[in-house]
């Protein structure tokens, strides 16, 4: 039996010692308490989060069971999304792509090794042809030396335009291994489903976004975004369009910020959006002209063209002080969206209000 302590902590039990079979039982033990099917997707979060890593995960989770009592299968799907099934998936493609960069420049570095283990061999053989010209003052002999080193000096030249050609091969196929590496990386910090950041991006992007600011004494301020009433949606509709009203939303975001301005989906159907060199009323400007190309929208399933209905979204405003780290700037950002919330939905809130 686990102690209640840990259940809710997402950490391993010590006596355990992180064994496996300690683990998996935990995890069996967690989605039999919050009623969520043990299917592998589900399994693996309730293992991740009985190991107690990745901690952002845990942390997720703990917050979804503090304010619900209860998480739900979908949330797990998502939190899935987010954290291992990305991960795991951009993590084959960094080690194939790297595997054969490796593999080319393994490759040229032979072809050099092997041309200038030839030069020395040229060498080797201009030093006797010299001392055999020196020794000797026969006219034959020296046309005999000196025709074999134009043979020798022929053999090396058809080596080097080959060497050549094989290093420009390589150039060509490294430098499409390296975009090929480069794009896989930059996947890394790309949510699957929106194609925005993801919050692992986010994560590392804000505390330079704020130290920048800081340094150059601009304006930094950071909205979180929440669509309203989404689990309405995805109850009536289905997670599919669900998925599609998530595209749309990150989509519209993506599509009215500019320069170094970051959207990234922060979890769920919660966005961030960073916004440096920009004052809080221009902030609350861009927010605004969000809310109406949202209000305007006319969304329909496009099976059977059911309209959805009007989907909104709330935003939380707060702009970066002197005392700020990038926790605490979140924090405030969230307690906007949070007060926007409660005083109806649909709307902004800022600090600078």
């Amino acid at each position: 039996m686990l102690d209640t302590e840990n259940l809710h902590s997402g950490k391993p039990d010590r006596g355990g010692h992180d064994d496996p079979v300690a683990l998996a039982s935990r995890a069996l033990h967690f989605a039999e308490t919050y009623n969520t099917p043990p299917v592998p997707k589900i399994y693996e979060i309730w293992y991740a989060f009985a190991a107690g890593k990745p901690e952002k995960l845990c942390q997720e989770i703990r917050k979804l069971i503090a304010a619900n009592g209860a998480v739900s299968s979908y949330e797990l799907d998502q939190l899935h999304r987010e954290f291992l099934a990305l991960s795991e998936e951009q993590r084959r493609e960094q080690e194939l792509a790297g595997f054969h960069l490796d593999r080319e420049m393994h490759k040229a570095i032979g072809l050099v090794q092997r041309h200038i283990g030839s030069n020395d061999r040229f060498a080797e053989t201009l030093k006797k042809s010299a001392n055999a010209m020196t020794a000797t003052a026969n006219p034959a002999k020296l046309q005999q030396t000196v025709e074999f080193l134009l043979v020798d000096n022929g053999r090396m030249r058809a080596e080097s335009v080959k060497l050549s050609h094989s290093l420009d091969q390589i150039r060509i196929e490294v430098r499409k291994l390296g975009a090929q590496l480069e794009k896989a990386r930059q996947n890394e910090f790309k949510d699957p489903l929106t194609n925005v950041a993801n919050r692992r991006y986010f994560d590392r992007a804000l505390p330079r976004f704020i130290a920048d600011a800081f340094a150059t004494g601009s304006p930094l301020n950071l909205v979180m975004a929440d669509l309203d009433h989404f689990k309405l949606v995805n109850d009536t509709f289905g997670h599919q369009v669900g998925d599609d009203v998530l595209r749309y939303f990150a989509a519209l975001l993506q599509k009215n910020v500019k320069g170094r301005d970051i959207v990234a989906r922060y979890g769920g159907e919660e966005f961030a959006i960073i916004l440096p060199s920009t004052t809080s009323a221009n902030a609350k400007l861009l927010m605004q002209q969000i809310m109406a190309q949202l209000g305007r929208a006319n969304l329909v399933v496009s099976k059977g063209h059911n309209p959805i209905g009007k989907v909104t979204s709330t935003f939380g405003i707060a702009q970066a002080t002197r005392s700020d780290d990038a926790e605490t700037l979140i924090k405030r950002a969230d307690m906007k969206l949070l007060e926007a919330k409660q005083t109806g939905r649909n709307r902004i809130a800022s600090d600078a209000d």
